[in-house]
């Protein structure tokens, strides 16, 4: 029986052997911190001041909601090859409700934007936990989700400390149009990540004949 730092080292260890899977929980601690002050802070505070109050931002949020559903609707049925690369892809729709709250006061263009992110953010959660069943053996996968949910929101309380300050130097709109730049450049760095781009689905790879000749974690 191992000791519980045992376990943590040994978690550790196995996190860290995967290039993809510890780079795109980087980019989720930023983006994570980035959305949590943007959306969750700034984003009611536009729509008070702007859209007409709780109603309009229940509507945006209840569009997202909605994204989510259509986008988790749709995995059920399209399996992409390269997982990595099209979650990936669809996270820069992320920044669209960033862009639309600070450049426009149409209601409904921002539902739309945030039925996108919606729709974006459920592509990327279900080609995302594929990858870690396929990818990381049985015996580790928990440890290694529990170093992916730290990561992936450790930075969630800063960005929501942080908000306010920096859209009361910057500005409201600048912050958050900022922040959908933000995300945006980690889609395109993760991009740069070869193992994010190339690792494929096992199961599409087993009527090839070759899942058994690569490693755990290789494209």
């Amino acid at each position: 029986r191992a000791s519980m730092l045992a376990g943590l080292v040994q978690g550790w260890q196995a996190f860290t052997s995967y290039r993809w899977l510890w780079a795109i929980v980087v980019q989720f601690g930023l983006v994570n911190g980035v959305c949590s002050g943007t959306l969750s802070v700034l984003g009611p505070v536009v729509a008070d001041r702007h859209l007409g109050g709780a109603g309009s931002w229940g509507a945006i949020t209840a569009a997202s909601s909605l994204g989510a559903v259509l986008g988790a609707s749709a995995m059920a049925r399209y399996r992409p090859r390269r997982l990595l690369l099209v979650g990936s892809l669809a996270v820069a729709l992320l920044a669209l409700p960033l862009f639309a709250l600070a450049m426009t006061r149409d209601v409904p263009l921002i539902a739309v934007a945030g039925l996108a992110a919606g729709v974006g953010i459920e592509v990327f959660e279900v080609n995302w936990s594929v990858a870690l069943q396929e990818q990381v053996p049985l015996d580790m996968l928990s440890r290694v989700s529990s170093y992916d949910a730290l990561g992936s929101n450790v930075l969630r309380p800063a960005g929501t400390a942080l908000a306010g300050p920096v859209a009361a130097a910057l500005g409201i709109a600048v912050t958050l149009a900022g922040g959908g730049v933000v995300v945006l450049a980690s889609v395109l760095v993760i991009l740069c990540v070869p193992e994010v781009r190339e690792l494929r689905r096992k199961a599409m790879l087993a009527g090839r004949g070759d899942v058994a000749a690569r490693p755990a974690g290789q494209p």
